[in-house]
């Protein structure tokens, strides 16, 4: 039987090569309960969300439109997190997304549902490299 020779690789080649792969190439979006202040946005009829510290604050219809409630904690998602209350319910989805009007492209994919009425937008980290 013939015996097999291994290459001996030097210790701190084998220790970055295995850092290397531990980290993504891009940094994924952070959740929202990490972030003091997140900001979602919509168009047709335009509308805005902002969600920082204990509240979300929603104002929708080119501003004739306002609701503010206290934020319950995230329930976390397949890919992303959702707040629910009685009279808004904010669906953040961590998937690339384009603003209709302004071509922005954001972190996350946003639904929100605001007395019954659905609306679709974008939200969460601006990324200038993504703007169409």
């Amino acid at each position: 039987m013939r015996a097999v020779t291994v290459p001996k690789w030097p210790a701190w080649l084998l220790l970055a090569a295995t850092g290397a792969c531990a980290y993504p190439a891009t940094t994924p979006p952070s959740p929202i309960g990490e972030e003091a202040v997140y900001r979602a946005l919509g168009q047709e009829p335009g509308w805005t969300v902002t969600i920082a510290e204990d509240r979300i604050d929603y104002v929708g219809d080119y501003g004739e439109t306002r609701i503010t409630v206290s934020a319950p904690d995230p329930r976390t998602t397949f890919n992303g997190h959702r707040y629910e209350t009685e009279r808004l319910i904010v669906d953040v989805t961590h998937s690339r997304c384009n603003d209709a009007m302004s071509g922005h492209g954001y972190a996350d994919t946003v639904m929100v549902v605001a007395d019954g009425q659905t609306l679709h937008g974008c939200g969460g980290q601006r990324w200038p490299d993504w703007d169409m």
